[in-house]
């Protein structure tokens, strides 16, 4: 090149025309997202279980009937669940709550249970993805007194004498417990029980004070009301800042490695990215349209049941060890989050009868159960109804779960009837459960299944629109 050209060179790049195509160039980049709709879609998924089980923490430390409570310790549910407790989808009317969600990012948590008796009771541990990673109770460790020492994977130490140790994958931990009662009276018995559960940090165990005592919700539980719903209308930056945080907090599993690498695609690290606008625009854009595609469809498969294929929704499949299945995951943690091991419980839901129609409480639905149809467990099991949006509807019966734990009405032959509607069907001798007014789902429960259900030789009866005769 010659001398002489070279200052022209220079002088063309620095001229307006050539700044302009540059400027160009720099506008296309910022407009094509490094991540497709359908990756948006899968990261959607992915970040989901932190950010709606941060939402339920938070709610359940606010709710106004109950003094504030903070990490590291038991809340106790007194009563069997009632249609004003909105704090989880599909709670249960078989027994206690006893719920404690644990922050390990300040040192171990002792958790002691006492002597269970006779009691049946299940206490599964739920890292922050919703994994069980250890399930305590009369199935697994039995009815004797147990005293645990809990800390993350970053801990090394001595354990305390007597106490055995408990890994957890994440900071958090939500301890997700349950103990039997069979009626509101016997909830009495059951709730000395609970007063029996020690959850606290080893240092203040020890006498130090609570290090979580100033803790400050992000959400409050006037905002949010219902977890769910919420979580599926909630706006892309809130939602991706909840999550950013959370998993700043609570490491991936290792297993996790190719869906982080999409979010490094789309600019997103767990130790850098902090804030929803850190992001290119051209990814916002694309993130907030998969998180519209996400939130739409699960909130037609929750309120209208447009992913049953079949009358009921069974599930036998593991539970609690969702490994790469984001989008299953994400699923369960709409339609039940927190549910338990397979093998400690199972659940039959379904907002269709037989037919695939909605149920509808204005109607009269049967189940029948064969006189070896029964649903085997070394436990107990229940049905109940619950609205669309998966809560307790108050009726006058003040009666919300009618199973094997109750005084039911048995056929000559062994057979079992049950009948679902919003009014009391005129049919003597009826096993009734009320159900709401209108849309409505129900559920089957049953504790500490039998491996004949584990295995699939087992069916849930179908919900029949019964129309006064057989």
């Amino acid at each position: 090149m010659s001398a002489s050209l070279f200052p022209a060179l220079a002088l063309g790049l620095l001229s307006p025309c050539a700044s302009a195509t540059a400027a160009d160039v720099v506008a296309a980049e910022d407009s094509q997202s490094a991540i497709s709709e359908a990756e948006a879609q899968q990261i959607f998924d992915y970040a989901y279980p932190l950010v709606i089980m941060k939402i339920s923490q938070d709610l359940m430390f606010t709710v106004p009937i109950r003094e504030r409570s903070v990490p590291n310790h038991f809340i106790h549910f007194k009563r069997l669940a009632m249609p004003q407790n909105k704090a989880v989808v599909l709670g249960n009317r078989n027994t206690l709550y006893s719920v404690g969600w644990i922050d390990l990012s300040k040192g171990p948590v002792v958790f002691e249970i006492p002597d269970m008796g006779e009691r049946y009771y299940v206490l599964p541990l739920l890292d922050a993805w919703t994994n069980t990673f250890k399930s305590f109770g009369s199935r697994t460790t039995g009815q004797r007194a147990q005293k645990y020492f809990i800390v993350n994977s970053d801990w090394n130490g001595k354990v305390p004498a007597g106490y055995e140790k408990v890994v957890s994958p994440t900071n958090m931990v939500w301890i997700t417990g349950r103990v039997q009662a069979d009626s509101p009276q016997d909830a009495a018995a059951a709730g000395q029980l609970q007063d029996a559960f020690k959850l606290m940090t080893y240092a203040q165990n020890q006498g130090a004070s609570d290090p979580f005592a100033n803790y400050k919700p992000e959400y409050m539980a006037m905002q949010v009301r219902k977890p769910v719903p919420y979580s599926l209308k909630m706006t892309a930056e809130n939602f991706y800042n909840s999550f950013f945080g959370m998993w700043l907090a609570n490491a991936s599993p290792e297993e996790d490695a190719p869906l982080i690498r999409t979010l490094a695609k789309a600019g997103i690290h767990r130790t850098k990215t902090h804030r929803f606008t850190d992001l290119s625009p051209a990814v916002q854009e694309t993130l907030r349209n998969g998180l519209k595609a996400k939130q739409v469809k699960y909130l037609k498969d929750f309120y209208d049941g447009t992913s049953q294929t079949e009358p009921w929704i069974f599930n036998r499949q593991r539970m609690g060890a969702w490994g790469t299945d984001f989008e299953r995951r994400t699923y369960w943690a709409i339609w039940g989050l927190g549910a338990n091991l397979v093998e400690d419980a199972v659940y039959g839901v379904s907002q269709l009868d037989d037919t695939l129609t909605p149920l509808d409480g204005s109607n009269v639905y049967k189940m029948h159960f064969g006189t070896h149809d029964l649903p085997p467990t070394s436990a107990f099991w229940s049905v109940t109804n619950y609205d669309e949006e998966g809560y307790l509807e108050a009726n006058a019966e003040n009666r919300y779960s009618l199973g094997s734990n109750h005084e039911l009405k048995y056929n000559p032959d062994g057979s079992l009837d049950f009948y679902l509607s919003n009014s009391k069907p005129d049919i003597a001798n009826v096993n009734w459960v009320p159900a709401p007014k209108g849309n409505f789902k129900t559920l089957l429960r049953i504790y500490w299944p039998d491996e004949k259900i584990l295995r699939g030789e087992w069916a849930l009866p179908p919900l029949k629109l019964f129309k006064g005769s057989e």
